[in-house]
């Protein structure tokens, strides 16, 4: 009796399962390799580049990151069209700057690699699939970028989704004018007044 023929979809998954491993393989080491010679070029992320004016760490090109993931991280608790909006997104920014200013030089180090390979087109393509710059990037841009690395395999992906949103999170909710949209009534005067004796 003869063999009966392999069923050709299976062989085609077969043949596209193994596209998409080598496919993500060449993207990967081109994603490693851009990182490193950006980390080389860049003397490991020494802080060559000037604060943005009026922040403490945030450079210029940091700014715009923050800017573009501000709305997109909050979603719905923000409206961007509010004529109070740009106070708020200055404030969030302020307090992102505050709270990496405040880190340790090791964990700042670590961040601007981070920066750098978002900043970078190349790079910032590959890990995101954002091609524009981030002023320029809309807001399914942003939320596919956040969803990729939210969900992927590589651990500095999911470490810096985690540390972007957090940032973008904590520096909106402890400013006292979210507390409103938020629900949170602020601490309570009698507790307050305890604690702070």
């Amino acid at each position: 009796m003869s063999p009966t023929a392999p069923d050709s979809s299976g062989a085609n998954a077969l043949l596209l399962s193994r596209r998409s491993l080598l496919r993500l393989g060449v993207i990967g080491t081109v994603a490693l390799t851009s990182t490193s010679l950006v980390a080389s070029l860049s003397g490991c992320s020494s802080r060559k580049e000037a604060s943005a004016k009026g922040f403490s760490f945030l450079r210029d090109a940091d700014t715009r990151l923050f800017k573009a993931l501000i709305p997109v991280v909050l979603g719905d608790v923000i409206k961007t069209g509010d004529s109070h909006y740009q106070a708020l997104e200055t404030h969030v920014l302020k307090n992102v700057d505050g709270a990496l200013a405040n880190l340790g030089a090791p964990a700042q180090g670590e961040l601007l690699k981070l920066f750098d390979l978002l900043h970078m087109r190349a790079t910032r393509w590959l890990t995101t699939g954002v091609w524009a710059d981030w002023h320029e990037a809309g807001a399914d841009d942003m939320q596919s970028f956040l969803k990729r690395w939210q969900n992927s395999s590589v651990g500095p992906f999911n470490a810096g989704y985690r540390v972007m949103t957090k940032l973008v999170a904590v520096s909106y909710y402890s400013l006292n004018e979210s507390w409103r949209f938020s629900g949170y009534p602020g601490p309570m005067p009698a507790l307050y007044q305890a604690a702070n004796a």
